[in-house]
């Protein structure tokens, strides 16, 4: 059947872009997961991961969020005469991302489009205001209100990140808490208001209201502004934040349940095909397992462990990312047409949930193994590619399935007849435009590494006053006797806890990860200065220079893990056996 309604054609054609973000972001992150097995030496990782964050966050989950905002809520509107030239725009910053942060990394360009992307946000979110504004004031409505509104607060740390850097330094904990500032209110507000006011708002169309008091409504979003005190915790610690992040878990876990239990017990009068069903079941289910998680951290070593366990917050972002956005919202797009629901398609979609399912498994189970201290599962990174693999399988095929003709949406979206629609053949070149940005970008990505190593070499006055490094760090160890040679029994104890606490963030070559490779590190720095930095790893990022060096350009705080004096000594051990291995030498730096 061919498409003939212009508001079908802009849906597929916003639905195709979105998808195919998806798709990218997919294989970007099985790119990043492929680090850990072989050596890539082409590619950087850390542009890779924030490559993969910003096509993840802003061109799917973005995209596909107020896409159905304006879908579900527009009615007679037409889309593209509304929405067409934010949305050709939005593609050019999108786009501008993409190809712009894998060669600079953060630079000029990258950061240029992606300020774009912003501004272009609020102007979606401006216009959808004002539908907002005509419609009755039911619960989905004032859900997604305060998506809406939890999006704008989140950009606030956006704005920051410049003031702060040039104030206080990427070292300092403003620095840190602006970024936190800025995913948790993605993650906890747009995210998750949102997709829980399009499913209220999906069930209010079908004449089913779900009533909730202004005092349950208060304690869910109260709940959203008061669990920021984890990352003010982790910034500063303190008991004050620490208890207010306490009984805001508990609460945002009783908000929760009023809510989806009230939700839940609606889902069999809409009548929802079996596999849309399943989705928005599942994004429910992950929506539990969010707040449970987050009651745990009124124990204070779990709330330690949930910031310095990096698998655990890998874990966490996928399971509202993917587990409640990406399945609730696809779960109706499905059962509204939007998206097909062809064989093809749902086979797409379940290998995505097999890689969901696989990696959250994976993600978790090791996290905890690290955490009880019995050292790393030896297929681990293999098994997390595998599943990271199944991703990019199923996307292809369920955006394979977006450019067929044998789906067709239904009345209940296409039904509003407008005299002032634009033809088909506008829509079309909608996409044609659409595709002819990415050759005008081919040539505006040029240059980022030349821009980005030039400020880098003109350091501010107070860079250039600092007072030089002590090359044994700062802290309690002063001398280590390194003997005549390696302790092959010591470096063993090492390369056990090595396995535990380190390889999340680190490989034993010298490719850098989340953190630098370990290769060469005892020709750089003096034995003490490791010791140091892994021991004393707060005072060392606060005070020590060439600490501060590595955390401006790794952009992740390391954590204390609390690794005692003996267990550091046979770090370095293995680290010394290591570089002998594959450097060729060690100890230059004491020669």
């Amino acid at each position: 059947m061919r498409i003939s309604q212009p508001n079908e054609l802009f849906i597929r054609i916003w639905n195709r872009w979105a998808v195919g973000f998806f798709l990218i972001a997919a294989l970007l992150g099985m790119t990043m997961r492929a680090f850990y097995i072989v050596e890539i030496p082409v590619l950087e990782y850390r542009h890779i991961l924030h490559t993969h964050s910003h096509i993840a966050l802003l061109g799917w989950g973005f995209m596909m969020l107020i896409g159905t905002m304006i879908f579900e809520l527009e009615g007679k509107e037409n889309f593209g005469k509304k929405y067409g030239g934010l949305f050709i725009a939005l593609l050019v910053s999108l786009l501008g991302m993409l190809f712009s942060f894998p060669v600079q990394g953060y630079g000029v360009v990258s950061i240029s489009f992606s300020t774009l992307f912003v501004l272009l946000s609020y102007a979606f979110i401006f216009k959808l205001w004002k539908t907002l504004g005509q419609r009755e004031n039911t619960l989905g409505i004032r859900l997604i209100r305060w998506s809406l509104i939890g999006y704008l607060i989140s950009t606030f740390g956006l704005w920051a990140l410049g003031p702060v850097t040039a104030t206080l330094g990427r070292m300092h904990e403003m620095y840190f808490m602006t970024i936190q500032w800025f995913l948790h209110f993605q993650l906890n507000a747009w995210f998750v208001l949102g997709t829980l006011g399009l499913i209220v708002f999906f069930a209010e169309k079908r004449g089913i209201k779900i009533l909730i008091s202004s005092i349950q409504q208060g304690l869910l979003i109260g709940s959203v502004f008061l669990t920021f005190a984890l990352a003010i915790t982790w910034a500063e610690p303190s008991p004050i934040f620490f208890w207010i992040n306490s009984l805001a878990v508990l609460i945002q876990a009783l908000a929760y349940y009023l809510l989806l239990q009230k939700i839940i017990k609606i889902l069999p009068g809409l009548f929802l095909q079996p596999f849309p069903k399943m989705l928005i079941v599942l994004a429910l289910v992950s929506l539990v397992a969010k707040a449970i998680l987050q009651v745990l951290l009124v124990f204070p070593e779990v709330a330690v462990i949930s910031y310095t366990i990096r698998l655990y917050v890998i874990g966490f972002l996928h399971l509202v990312m993917l587990g409640a956005m990406t399945f609730g919202i696809g779960g109706l797009a499905l059962e509204e047409g939007r998206l097909p629901a062809t064989l093809s398609s749902k086979i797409g979609w379940s290998l995505i949930l097999g890689g969901f399912l696989g990696t959250e498994l994976l993600l978790f189970g090791q996290g905890t193994m690290v955490w009880m201290q019995w050292g790393y599962l030896s297929w681990y990174h293999l098994g997390l590619f595998v599943f990271s693999a199944l991703f990019p399988l199923g996307l292809a095929l369920s955006f394979i399935s977006l450019f067929s003709e044998k789906y067709v949406q239904p009345q209940s979206i296409l039904k509003y007849p407008n005299s002032n629609q634009l033809n088909v053949e506008t829509m079309k070149k909608v996409m044609i435009w659409s595709m002819g940005i990415i050759a005008m970008l081919m040539t505006s990505c040029g240059g980022g590494s030349e821009s980005q190593s030039s400020s880098s070499e003109s350091g501010s006055p107070a860079e250039a006053a600092a007072p030089a490094a002590d090359p044994k760090g700062r802290g309690e160890i002063k001398s280590v006797d390194l003997g005549s040679g390696v302790d092959a029994s010591l470096a063993d104890q090492g390369k056990a806890i090595v396995d535990m606490k380190c390889t999340a963030c680190h490989q034993l070559n010298d490719k850098r990860l989340v953190g630098p490779g370990f290769q060469g590190v005892t020709n750089r720095r003096r034995p003490e200065w490791i010791m140091n930095m892994i021991t004393n790893v707060d005072v060392m990022l606060d005070q020590d220079p060439e600490a501060q060096k590595l955390l401006e350009e790794c952009l992740t705080r390391m954590p204390n893990q609390n690794i005692s004096m003996d267990d550091a000594r046979g770090i370095l051990e293995f680290m010394r056996k290591n570089d002998e291995e594959k450097a060729g030498q060690r100890d230059a730096a004491v020669k």
